[in-house]
């Protein structure tokens, strides 16, 4: 699922429409950096790693 919801985001940015996927303002990318968006989404969760929290791989590897 993340690696769809990646590519999802990413295609503005492969498109050079803008330079970071939370930049395009149709993207949920926006709700998943700055917590905001055009529309209120429910964020999927990462039941392994929260790719958005810098300490998760650490956190993730300490666990297992």
């Amino acid at each position: 699922m993340w690696s769809k919801l990646d590519y999802i985001h990413l295609n503005p940015v492969r498109a050079r429409i803008v330079e970071k996927a939370s930049h395009y303002m149709y993207s949920s990318a926006t709700n998943y950096v700055n917590d905001e968006g055009l529309i209120l989404i429910e964020k999927a969760t990462n039941p392994v790693v929260d790719v958005l929290d810098p300490n998760a791989f650490t956190k993730y590897n300490q666990q297992h």
